[in-house]
């Protein structure tokens, strides 16, 4: 699997018995439609078929997509640290995006664009807005809950972010991103709040911008509720107890860092 090819989006999808919603045919046409797509496909500890489908995708295009097999399940944010340890090599775009393809792989070149046509942007986000013109299909209570989620993190880290657990990012394979990935994740169902806790405390005691100014959120133009969730309504408790936990462990993560940007990458430029 190339790393450091120039324009190359290396992609992490995680998988938990994902075999019966795993759409093969979506992920292998996307692989024909956009030369510069990688997939690195992480099962995690998967008691179905989904190695044997993942294997299938693979055996289409061997050259571009890579089969991460852990041998326990360690839930979707270490899956996804897995993943982007293995694929943020070098100076490029890698990611994650959410194994149901809730938001098509359609949405990823634009994605791809904010970050290849301006150095400014370290992190290109998926955000779900719903507004005419766009396909967005949630349940109610995800809608809401999730709002309330997003609203009291942003008042908890002082970080201005309207969704952060759209599963559709992308991020520049830099010493920053590099940086937030090196240790697990305190917490396992909101690590992208973790995420943005990290990066905004490390770039702060390097006296640089916060991430409000290095993160874009991106309104996804279609995203259609999928069946088979993991996510109940009462994970939206344990969320906010892992909100408290990242808040209060975000002091760890105020250290200075001298190379947090990509070769080249340049503040304000466009």
């Amino acid at each position: 699997m190339p790393l450091n090819n120039d324009g190359i989006v290396h992609l992490v999808v995680p998988c938990f018995n994902e075999a019966a919603r795993l759409d093969s045919a979506a992920f292998e046409r996307a692989l024909r439609d956009m030369p510069w797509l990688a997939l690195c496909f992480v099962n995690d500890g998967s008691t179905d078929d989904t190695r044997v489908v993942l294997e299938g995708i693979r055996g289409a295009c061997p050259s571009r997509v890579l089969v991460m097999s852990l041998p326990n399940n360690v839930g979707k944010a270490e899956a996804v640290r897995q993943g982007l340890l293995a694929v943020s090599e070098g100076d490029t775009i890698c990611g994650f995006w959410d194994a149901d393809l809730a938001a098509p792989l359609s949405e990823l070149p634009a994605l791809r664009a904010l970050l290849t046509e301006n150095t400014r942007f370290e992190w290109a986000w998926g955000i779900r807005v719903r507004t005419l013109g766009r396909h967005i299909t949630r349940r109610a209570w995800r809608h809401y809950l999730g709002r309330v989620f997003a609203t009291v993190a942003s008042m908890a880290l002082g970080v201005p972010s309207y969704d952060t657990q759209c599963g559709a990012k992308l991020f520049r394979a830099s010493p920053l991103l590099r940086a937030v990935i090196a240790e697990p994740f305190d917490s396992r169902w909101i690590f992208d709040v973790e995420l943005v806790s990290r990066a905004d405390a490390l770039l702060r005691a390097s006296g640089m911008p916060g991430v409000e100014q290095l993160v874009i959120e991106h309104p996804l133009s279609t995203w259609n509720h999928r069946g088979g969730s993991k996510v109940r309504p009462t994970d939206f408790l344990s969320a906010l107890g892992e909100l408290a936990r990242i808040r209060a462990g975000r002091g760890r993560w105020f250290r200075p860092m001298t190379d947090w940007r990509s070769p080249g990458a340049e503040a304000g430029t466009h």
